[in-house]
């Protein structure tokens, strides 16, 4: 399977790849859709084993910006921790 879908998992790994010309543009798609794809069915799995009413965090499964760090902050480490993956 990996040397169809090279194992990544990110979307930004793939527009990248597309981008950088290792990867053909239709791959490219497929491999989009099937991550979002696995996103949503993931999603699903964790919403039917843990309802809203039994998760006592009130966020499972997403991240939550620190108050005391910013949303500016975390764009920007977002931004960069993207581009180091590619």
């Amino acid at each position: 399977v990996t040397h169809l879908s090279g194992g990544h998992i990110n979307g930004a790994v793939t527009l990248s790849l597309v981008l950088g010309g290792n990867l053909p543009w239709y791959q490219g798609v497929v491999h989009v859709v099937a991550q979002l794809l696995g996103s949503f069915i993931g999603a699903a799995i964790l919403a039917a084993i843990f309802p809203c009413a039994l998760d006592k965090t009130t966020n499972l499964g997403s991240n939550i910006v620190n108050p005391d760090f910013g949303v500016g902050h975390a764009l920007v480490a977002e931004i960069v921790a993207t581009f180091m993956l590619c």
